[in-house]
């Protein structure tokens, strides 16, 4: 069933009992989460984040990399986090008496929110923010929550790293937490699952000193971060201790020392509305299709690969079978498809579905650079705006057109527009740095796309990468800025 309140998309095949309270754990966490950590954040927009939900776990631990409980994942066109299991089981507590427990719902949405927080965010930061807040403690009535519990899990694993590291010599082996902060993603591909893991645990304890023993400094740390001041500089400026060898010896006093106070804080009142939708068999094979899909990108070798691209495509076909006009399943075509084949299926998504903004932005997105079909791109594109406001995607791309046409003024608020909704989104920076750049304003535009090329790196698109280092160049040498 689909269940849709005001922040979410909530599709799952929970029992109806169990979706519903799963949808208000979700805005109850989201309300908590930014009252806690990023109050400013509370009254901006953000486009709906879409919540998958699968009942067993085990089926998604068929799909996903073995170490991955939950994950969050986001593009150019959309946010989403996909969660196994009911909901009572997605915050768990740990071995012992203390009160403080684990939630994999919690990490994913730290992920989603700190991206409209800060704007340059290195992975230490990243990731240690996300385990800091996974022992948050919302209280049954809603009303307050609780921060700065220990992550007893990664306190374990880091007083052990940190006992051993002491007997290291620094010149022979560096310091270990140096470590973290040049954290590699091919441990992740080379499925070195135990040092991924010391990875988070070394994020978390940085995050939490930093956060109890440094608050003002680490206040301005992320501050430059939000004005979107490059991480290293910004460590420079706001927390040189970081660079320090004794880091080591510092952490593993404040390990030992065992002293983790809690933090209660306020938390505002949530709406409570839903509207729920159950799904008909196409839906559901197409959704099975796109997390398939998705487990497809995230796996790191075959037959693992293989198998889950022949799964998405199998379940596409029955989802195609049962409904040739579903919205998520031609979606779904259209991304698989041939360039040449697209506006013909992104048509038919708009003769089927003349009310939904997606349809609409199929068509925009399906139609491409041809010149002949420049007017009725900006009018899907319009069309998409004028059904869903938030779409940050559409916005982006009628702000493209604007660009190559020249129409500055126009493009400009668009732009902007659609970084405020989708601050993760390489598309929407670019689109934005050029949009800047034909305006007159060079060293913003030189920034942006400074924060795009940091993204895209994440994603590993190198075609993509020559392009904006391209331009980044022409923005230094001020080739492609605008005369004020």
């Amino acid at each position: 069933m689909r269940l849709d309140s005001e922040h979410y998309s909530l599709q799952t095949d929970l029992p109806a009992a169990e979706a519903r309270e799963a949808i208000q754990i979700l805005e109850r966490t989201r309300v908590a989460m930014l009252a806690a950590m990023w109050p400013a954040a509370l009254t901006r927009p953000m486009p709906k984040l879409q919540v998958y939900v699968l009942q067993d776990g085990r089926e998604f631990e068929g799909l996903y990399p073995r170490r991955v409980r939950a994950f969050f994942f986001r593009s150019d066109t959309e946010a989403l986090i996909v969660l196994p299991g009911r909901p009572g089981s997605w915050q768990r507590p740990f071995i012992g008496f203390s009160k403080a427990s684990e939630s994999r719902l919690n990490h994913e949405l730290a992920h989603y929110f700190s991206t409209y927080a800060l704007l340059r965010q290195p992975r230490w930061l990243s990731e240690g923010m996300a385990e800091f807040l996974e022992t948050m403690r919302v209280s049954p009535d809603g009303r307050t929550a609780v921060v700065g519990a220990p992550h007893l899990a990664a306190f374990r694993d880091m007083y052990a790293i940190l006992a051993h590291s002491r007997n290291w010599k620094v010149n022979e082996r560096g310091w270990w937490m140096e470590r973290v902060f040049t954290w590699d993603r091919s441990l992740e591909a080379n499925e070195e699952d135990r040092k991924v893991g010391a990875m988070y645990a070394g994020s978390w304890l940085l995050v939490h000193w930093l956060y109890n023993k440094h608050p003002r400094e680490f206040a301005a740390y992320q501050a430059l971060l939000a004005r979107g001041v490059p991480p290293d500089e910004a460590r420079r400026e706001a927390l040189p201790e970081l660079k320090s060898p004794a880091l080591d010896g510092v952490l593993f006093d404040y390990l030992r020392r065992r002293r983790f106070p809690e933090h209660t804080v306020q938390v505002p009142p949530i709406g409570a509305s839903f509207v729920e939708q159950v799904l008909d068999d196409a839906e559901v094979h197409a959704i099975r299709a796109k997390l398939a899909a998705l487990a497809a990108g995230m796996a790191h070798r075959e037959p693992f690969i293989g198998n889950r691209w022949k799964l998405s495509r199998d379940e596409l076909n029955e989802a195609l079978r049962l409904d040739p006009n579903s919205l998520l399943a031609l979606t779904t075509k259209l991304r698989a498809a041939p360039e040449a084949e697209r506006p013909a299926i992104a048509r038919a998504a708009v003769e089927a579905h003349p009310h939904e903004s997606e349809a609409w932005l199929l068509l925009a997105s399906a139609l491409g650079p041809d010149p002949a079909t420049r007017n009725e791109q900006e009018a899907a594109y319009k069309k998409a705006l004028e059904l869903e406001p938030l779409s940050a995607y559409a916005a982006t791309g009628l702000a493209w057109m604007y660009v190559k046409q020249g129409r500055i003024e126009e493009a400009l608020p668009l732009a902007r527009w659609s970084v405020g909704l989708m601050p993760w989104s390489t598309y929407a920076l670019d689109t934005y740095a050029m949009a800047l750049a034909g305006s007159g304003a060079c060293a913003e535009a030189l920034q942006t796309e400074q924060r795009a090329l940091e993204l895209l790196q994440e994603e590993g698109d190198p075609d993509m990468e020559k392009v904006l280092r391209e331009r980044l160049a022409q923005l230094t040498d001020g080739t492609l800025c605008a005369k004020p």
